[in-house]
Formats: structure tokens, sequence, C-alpha cells
């Protein structure tokens, strides 16, 4: 890499790392809890996000009624430019557990959500990038008709849309050298880093050819490698996002993630706040998923995965 490369790369982490300070004060310390009980922080989060997609791209939002009130999933799309009916969706919940500000559950993902989709939108890809803000993924939603991603996956594949891969971005921002890294199972001791700095890219088995291509394709670009879990859904918190909800209607789906609380123990608590995220780890995490994406979106060809739940 040349003098001129590795300053642009840096200017580019700069400016990520600058503009994701500010997204993620926004929502969890102005904004706070993003709940249905608090509805009127909720509708400030969908302005907000809408705003932000609206600045380098066309956002709409998909409505629909919980508990007599309007909620709704926010879309905003790149379309393909040879292949437009490929559709990969890339997708983060914007609510958040009750009495949390959700600064990495899920600020950090929506944050990232945001940021991709102005560095994606500067230019169109072979295949159609869709960016989807999920409303109401937390309980006591989760997994049912509800819940955001479930009514939005049902929706494409009521529409019979060709929907290649789901990546889901579910807690991409609590890392450090200092962090002990757990795991589910004594195996996954013994092949995975102890220390939690790094980024892992899960699936259901269904889904792995999508895993292993994401794995391989960011490692290019990455300093920091990432990992890759892939288990049934016994093993807890494999199927905890809005991934499960794409499967569950036929999608192949993988999930990015920090791991969730097998490393950051301040999960579903008021202690998930803005002063514990990691930003250069999230800056790092968001261009290189970013070019991954751009990547991807422009193969000649994807796996072909059956996916079920």
């Amino acid at each position: 890499m040349s003098i001129i490369d590795r300053y642009r790369n840096h200017q580019d982490v700069k400016e990520i790392r600058k503009n994701a300070e500010r997204i993620l004060h926004r929502l969890s310390v102005e904004i706070g809890e993003r709940t249905l009980r608090r509805y009127d922080r909720l509708e400030e989060t969908r302005a907000f996000i809408t705003d932000r997609l609206s600045a380098t791209g066309h956002a709409y939002a998909e409505e629909y009624t919980v508990e007599g009130k309007t909620v709704a999933n926010i879309v905003a799309e790149i379309p393909g430019t040879e292949r437009p009916n490929e559709i990969i969706v890339i997708g983060a919940h914007y609510d958040t557990v009750e009495g949390t500000p959700g600064a990495d559950d899920n600020g950090s993902a929506v944050t990232g959500l945001l940021e991709m989709f102005r560095l994606l939108s500067a230019r169109a890809y072979r295949r159609t990038l869709r960016f989807v803000a999920f409303t109401l993924e937390e309980p006591p939603y989760f997994l049912t008709k509800d819940m955001g991603s479930m009514r939005y996956a049902k929706g494409c594949r009521e529409r019979k849309e060709l929907i290649r891969f789901m990546v889901c971005l579910e807690m991409i921002g609590y890392a450090g050298r200092s962090i002990e890294q757990q795991y589910p199972i004594r195996e996954m001791k013994e092949r995975f880093p102890r220390i939690g700095d790094f980024l892992t890219v899960v699936s259901l088995p269904s889904s792995s050819p999508y895993t292993y291509l994401w794995k391989r394709v960011y490692n290019q670009h990455a300093k920091k490698a990432v990992h890759e879990l892939i288990g049934p859904a016994s093993i807890p918190g494999i199927d905890f996002s809005d991934h499960c909800s794409f499967c569950r209607n036929g999608f192949p789906a993988i999930m990015l993630t920090d791991t969730a609380f097998y490393r950051n123990k301040a999960y579903h608590t008021e202690h998930d706040t803005y002063d514990t995220i990691n930003f250069d780890f999230l800056a790092d995490v968001i261009r290189n998923s970013a070019r991954t994406l751009a990547e991807i979106a422009d193969m000649d060809e994807l796996p072909v995965a059956e996916c079920g739940c």
C-alpha cells in the first residue's frame, strides 16, 4: 500500500469515527430509551434515521400498528445496475430494551447502518443494496408477528423478492484489549481468542456459505481478522436478532456482532452507555464492512444456500 493510500485510509476512518460519535450520541445520550413505552422517543429516532438516510438517498417508511400505535421500518436502497432484482439486505434494529440507553444494543449497529449507507451510496453496484432500520426487535416483540424484521421479511417473501442474503448488524461497538471474551461452549475457548477485541460473523448452518464468504472478503480488507461462528439455534444467542426473521422466511442471513452478552456485561442494562463504546473499533468495522458489501455486490456469482430454521 502506498503512502497516499495509507493517508486516505486514515482519513476515511477518521471521518467515519467522527460521524459515528455524533450519531451514537444522538441515539443513546440525547434520545436514550427507544421503546413503544417511550413512543415519543421511538418516533424521534425514526425521524432522525430517516433524515440521515435521506441526506444521501431516498428513504421511506413501511408502517404498521402495534397496541394502537403506528410504528415503522425505515428503508433506503441503492438500486443495482445489472441485476437489480437480486437484493442484499443490510439491517439493524433501532429500538432498545426498556430502561436502557442502548448504546451498543443497538445504537452501535444503527450507527453502522447509517454510515455504511453514506459510504456506499456514492456509487451503484451490480446488485441492489437495501438498508433497513427495523423497529421493535426487543422483548416482548422478539419472534412475534409485531417484530419489525419479522414483519419486513414476511413482506419480502409475500412479494416474492429475490433476497440473496441478509446482513444483520447487532451490537458492533464493544471491544478492547482488556475485555475478557466468554463463549457458550468449551471447545470455542480453545479455538477463538480470549480477548474481546474482534468482530464475529454468525449464522445458523443453513446460511454458512455466506458466513464463509463474508469472512473471506472481510479479512482481505481488515487488519484485525473477523472470526466465524456457525451453529444450531440451541447455542444461546446465535439466533437472537433480526437475521432469524429472514431465516424463518426462507432467506439466508448472517449476523455481525461483538458477541453481545458473551463480552458486554452491560447487555440489556442501564449501563449500556455511550462512554463504553470503542469508536476506533466501530469505525474500523464500518469501513471494512462497507468494502466487503461493495465487493460482494459486484461479484459474478454468489453462493447458493437453502435456508430454513
